[in-house]
């Protein structure tokens, strides 16, 4: 359970900046932010729903032999140059 009233003290008397690990139950960004928190990390969540992504594309193609099932998870091509600035 997150209280954050404890989030708000830590943040308050540690002296220094907290970070908070994205976690379910946890409140948003904006709220975080609004009661003292200065970075919201997701650890490996990022990467653990990737891997599930990649466990689940990789399940459907092997039961299936079809590449036609890896091509709808493939999403919107990413335009690397824009994404980077360039």
């Amino acid at each position: 359970m997150v209280i954050e009233s404890e989030i708000a003290t830590i943040a308050e008397r540690c002296g220094m900046p907290l970070n908070v690990i994205a976690w379910p139950g946890l409140p948003d960004a904006a709220k975080l932010k609004a009661l003292g928190a200065k970075r919201l990390s997701a650890g490996t969540s990022i990467f653990a729903a990737a891997m599930e992504g990649m466990r689940a594309a990789t399940v459907d193609f092997l039961a299936s032999g079809s590449s036609a099932t890896l091509w709808p998870r493939r999403g919107e091509q990413l335009n690397y140059n824009k994404l980077f600035g360039a």
